[in-house]
C-alpha cells in the first residue's frame, strides 16, 4: 500500500522549521536572556525538539516496517547521524577551541578535558572545553544541543527491540510501549532528578510517533475481525497512555498540547507537496541548522559583545552562517554518506 511517507511532502522542511525554532530560542538563552515562550506550552527550542522526536519515531517505525533486519537498520540510522556529528566534534575540539579558548594553545592540548570533549563523537556528551567561551553569558556549554543525539539513539533500540518480538499483536505492543514512556516521563525524574525531564519527555514523543505510524496511519493493511479489534485495542490504550500525560506530572497539560500540536504539524506536512519544493532544491538542511548552530551562536554571541550587535543582527549572523554550514554538511557529506545505506533484500 502507499503512504504519505513516500509521497511528496513537506516533511523536510517542518524538520527545518523545527531546527530553526530551536535556534531562534538559544539565541535568547545565550545572550543571556529569558528563552520565549511557545503559546506557553515549551521553550521555542523544546517546541522544536518536540517536533524532531514525533517526527522522528514516525519515520523510524516506518523504516522499521520497510525493512525489518537489525543490521540495516542500524547502519541506515548511524549513516545519518555520525557523519556529521564527527565533522562537528572535530572541528569544535581542533578548531574553534584553540581559536576562542582563553589559555594559551599548549595549555589547551595539554587539558585533559579537551581530549575527553572527543567521546561526544560517540554520543558521550561532554558540554565544555577548557577556557572556550568562558567570557559568554553561557558558559557552560559549547554544542548545547547535541544531549537529545543519546536519547535519539536509545529511542532506535527500543524500536529495534520491539520490531524483534514475533509474539502477539504489533499494534497492542506499540501501545503499551508508548505507555510505558509516559508512565516514565511522569515518574522516573522524580527518582532520578528534575535534569532527565526532558530525556524522557523525548522519549515518550518519540514512541507517540511510533504509535502514530504504528497505529493511527496503519488502517488499511488488514481488515480482519483480529486485526480491528487489536487496532481498536491499541487505539484505546493509547488513548489511556494519552490522558495518563496530560493528567500526571508537573507539566502534563503543557506537554500533551505540545504534542497534539507537533501531530497536527506532521499531519498537515504530509498532505501538502509545497514545502518539498524549496527542500529539494536546498537539501535536507535541518540535521546540520541543529547541530552547527550552538556553536555558531556563540561564536556570535563572542564576536558581537564588543561590537555592540543586539539580538536582530545577532540571530541574522547565526541564521546565515549555520545555513551555509548545514548546505555545505548536507551536500559534501551527509548525502555522499547515505548513498551507503544498506538496501533491503528483495524476497
Amino acid at each position: 500500500m502507499t503512504t504519505p511517507l513516500v509521497q511528496k511532502n513537506s516533511l523536510d522542511l517542518l524538520r527545518l522549521v523545527a531546527a530553526s525554532l530551536v535556534l531562534y530560542s538559544h539565541q535568547h538563552a545565550l545572550m543571556g536572556q529569558t528563552e520565549p515562550l511557545f503559546f506557553g506550552w515549551t521553550t521555542f527550542g523544546g517546541a522544536g525538539v518536540t517536533i524532531f522526536f514525533f517526527l522522528s519515531g514516525m519515520l523510524v517505525w516506518s523504516s522499521w516496517l520497510r525493512d525489518a533486519d537489525v543490521r540495516r537498520f542500524f547502519m541506515r540510522r548511524s549513516l545519518r547521524i555520525f557523519p556529521a556529528l564527527w565533522l562537528v566534534v572535530l572541528m569544535t575540539v581542533f578548531l574553534l577551541g584553540p581559536v576562542f579558548s582563553t589559555l594559551v594553545l599548549a595549555d589547551y592540548g595539554s587539558s585533559s578535558t579537551s581530549w575527553r570533549y572527543l567521546s561526544t563523537a560517540v554520543l558521550v556528551v561532554r558540554h565544555s572545553l577548557p577556557g572556550v567561551f568562558a567570557d559568554n553569558p553561557f558558559p557552560a556549554a559549547v554544542n548545547g544541543s547535541l544531549w537529545t543525539l543519546p536519547v535519539e539513539f536509545l529511542c532506535y533500540i527500543t524500536v529495534a527491540a520491539l520490531g524483534c518480538v514475533t509474539w502477539g499483536s504489533r499494534r497492542v505492543l506499540i501501545a503499551l510501549g508508548l505507555g510505558l514512556t509516559v508512565l516514565l516521563a511522569s515518574f522516573a525524574p522524580q527518582v532520578l532528578g528534575l535534569r532527565f525531564v526532558p530525556h524522557f519527555e523525548m522519549v515518550a514523543m518519540f514512541w507517540a510517533g511510533v504509535f502514530y505510524a504504528g497505529v493511527i496511519q496503519s488502517n488499511g493493511e488488514d481488515k480482519t475481525s483480529n486485526a480491528v479489534s487489536d487496532r481498536a485495542l491499541a487505539c484505546g490504550l493509547g488513548a489511556l497512555a494519552l490522558l495518563g500525560f496530560a493528567l500526571c506530572g508537573d507539566r502534563g497539560l503543557e506537554r500533551t498540547a505540545m504534542l497534539v500540536c507537533a501531530a497536527v504539524l506532521v499531519q498537515l506536512a504530509l498532505r501538502f507537496s509545497a514545502g518539498a519544493k524549496l527542500t529539494d532544491r536546498l537539501g535536507d538542511l535541518s540535521y546540520g541548522v541543529y547541530i552547527f548552530a550552538f556553536p555558531v551562536q556563540q561564536i556570535v554571541v563572542h564576536g558581537g559583545r564588543g561590537a555592540g550587535w543586539g539580538f536582530g543582527v545577532s540571530l541574522a549572523l547565526s541564521l546565515a552562517l549555520t545555513g551555509v554550514l548545514a548546505f555545505a554538511s548536507w551536500h559534501l557529506l551527509e548525502k555522499q554518506a547515505l548513498r551507503f545505506k544498506p538496501k533491503a533484500k528483495q524476497v
